[in-house]
């Protein structure tokens, strides 16, 4: 999959040399693919991959070399001649057991590469999910950061109205406590938002990427569960594996008979010899491999119907999860599309009019806050959750190589 990632990346660049804009999630995937790229876990992962495509090459070599063979009789006795036999022979793959070896490797490299695949989607959504949430933490600073500014110039109106006699002090010590509150909830917001950033960098990633706006067109995946999802190639590949694993030892019980050619000359005469020899497989009849690899072939299906339905179950969590979330941020942007901001600013007037006590107007600003934050959060769970619904499946990093072209 590195290699269609860095293809997809190669066909970016050549749109923009050609004048083509490239949109923020084009930019946004590339930075990702290379970010992926660069981690020493995957690198540490592609260098496995490696051996075990190196392990069907040497499953491809012959079983059997020839033997040569040299016999001088006669050495030493008194008037004997010497003869000498010079001989070649040959053990024959009679059953093409090395065929079935080469299949289990390819079969077992197959698995490997599979399973590559799942965890560089693994990669790629703690990566995605750790943008998200710094993009949260980032948020949420923003608005205890304007909250702890707007109670420091309400503390300072309101010091002024003291003086003058339009507010009476203990509204000014519970304006201070007010500031005291909200500047404890900023340090909060400051140390999450550095927690967000390490985080980014632990998964490959630069904080100081911007993450694109979420775009709606982002359809739920689907449910569906079957062996050519990429998230159960691995397990399907193993039980094909462990099912060629049994023909293979199988054939290991079947003798291999090997052909040999000899000449023998005494000095005076020569002779060919031809003998073929056949091993007996009496005392080993191979049957503990041949249960072994039944028994392997078991539980690989077990374990691909184990992960085929926590698959199934996981999906069906998280489709419902999102659906909900999604449902949740969709009521809570209609309730609040027009209603913050002006309920912001009729707040502060009636205060500043005498209308509206200082604790219930306090408390009001509260809600306000609390009801972004709870937006931001929203907004950042259905991400998150569409994110590992892609992962889950195995999809997610197909998905980023699309968004990259």
């Amino acid at each position: 999959m590195h290699i269609i990632a860095r293809t997809a990346l190669m066909a970016v660049g050549l749109c923009a040399a050609q004048g083509v804009q490239a949109t923020p999630w084009s930019t946004f995937a590339q930075q990702a693919l290379d970010s992926l790229e660069a981690l020493p876990d995957i690198q540490a992962q592609q260098a496995e991959l490696t051996l075990s495509n190196l392990a069907v090459e040497t499953a491809s070599q012959a079983l059997y070399n020839p033997d040569l063979s040299l016999d001088v009789e006669s050495i030493g006795a008194s008037g004997a001649k010497e003869e000498f036999t010079l001989g070649v022979s040959q053990t024959i793959d009679w059953s093409d057991k090395r065929g079935y070896r080469r299949r289990v490797a390819q079969l077992s490299a197959l698995e490997a590469q599979a399973q590559y695949r799942q965890s560089r989607n693994q990669a790629l959504a703690r990566l995605l999910s750790g943008w998200i949430n710094l993009h949260q933490a980032q948020t949420l600073v923003s608005y205890a950061t304007e909250q702890q500014q707007r109670t420091q110039s309400m503390l300072s109106l309101a010091e002024r109205m003291v003086q003058v006699g339009e507010l009476a002090p203990l509204d000014r010590q519970l304006i201070t406590l007010e500031l005291a509150r909200v500047a404890g909830s900023h340090a909060d917001a400051l140390q999450a938002l550095a927690q967000a950033k390490a985080e980014v960098r632990l998964a490959g990633g630069n904080p100081q990427q911007a993450l694109p706006a979420w775009s709606a067109s982002f359809q739920q995946p689907s449910l569906d569960v079957t062996p050519e999802l990429p998230a159960l190639r691995g397990a399907y590949q193993k039980v094909l594996a462990a099912r060629t694993g049994l023909a293979l030892a199988r054939t290991e019980g079947n003798p291999d008979p090997t052909l040999s050619l000899g000449a023998k000359t005494d000095g005076d005469d020569s002779s060919l010899q031809l003998g073929v020899s056949v091993p007996l497989n009496i005392r080993n009849r191979y049957r503990g491999e041949i249960a072994q690899a039944s028994q392997a072939i078991v539980v690989a299906e077990r374990q691909y119907l184990d992960a085929s339905r926590t698959l199934e179950i996981t999906l069906a969590s998280l489709a419902e999860r999102y659906q909900s979330v999604s449902r949740s941020y969709h009521r809570w942007q209609t309730l609040t599309q027009d209603s913050l901001q002006s309920s912001q600013a009729l707040l502060q007037t009636l205060w500043r009019g005498g209308e509206m006590p200082t604790s219930q107007y306090l408390q009001s600003q509260q809600q306000l806050t609390d009801t972004r934050v709870t937006g931001a959060q929203l907004a950042a769970q259905q991400s998150t959750l569409w994110i590992e619904m892609m992962a889950q499946r195995g999809d997610l990093e197909t998905w980023l190589v699309d968004q990259a072209q």
